[in-house]
């Protein structure tokens, strides 16, 4: 019984879902809220490319992203941004809430060892919008 309540601390469902500008067939659906990350699938329309990670900042690193697909992993940073204004935390202007878009800095390059979808690639290269119920990876509280 207390290994339930500590899994069901350290995962709470979340639907946060990230459509790349470039190309809307593409999309990260984060549903898994960790104790240090998101958890989602990266997809081209309903096809499952992989699993998909975005952890926020500490002390010591910024945000980042990684992906899982088999025996390949991948990891990079994640440049938050409020329509063109670059967020940080130790800025206090935008809040991280506000954010709304994401670049994955290096997916698509790190992506083209495991694959040469064309439509993959192009839509991992640039800008993510992240949806309304993201809120910052917190609960939206209604």
């Amino acid at each position: 019984m207390y290994l339930y309540f500590l899994f069901a601390e350290i995962i709470q469902p979340i639907n946060c879902i990230l459509i790349s500008e470039d190309t809307p067939s593409i999309s990260i659906v984060l549903s898994e809220r960790r104790s240090n990350s998101l958890k989602g699938k990266l997809l081209i329309l309903n096809n499952e490319k992989g699993n998909f990670y975005t952890h926020k900042p500490t002390n010591q690193r910024p945000a980042s992203w990684s992906f899982e697909k088999g025996n390949f992993v991948f990891k990079g940073e994640a440049i938050l941004l409020k329509d063109g204004k670059v967020w940080n935390r130790y800025q206090n202007s935008i809040k991280s809430h506000e954010v709304n878009r994401v670049l994955f800095s290096g997916l698509s390059t790190k992506l083209a060892k495991v694959t040469n979808e064309s439509e993959l690639l192009k839509g991992t290269s640039g800008f993510f919008k992240i949806g309304n119920e993201c809120y910052g990876g917190r609960t939206k509280k209604v």
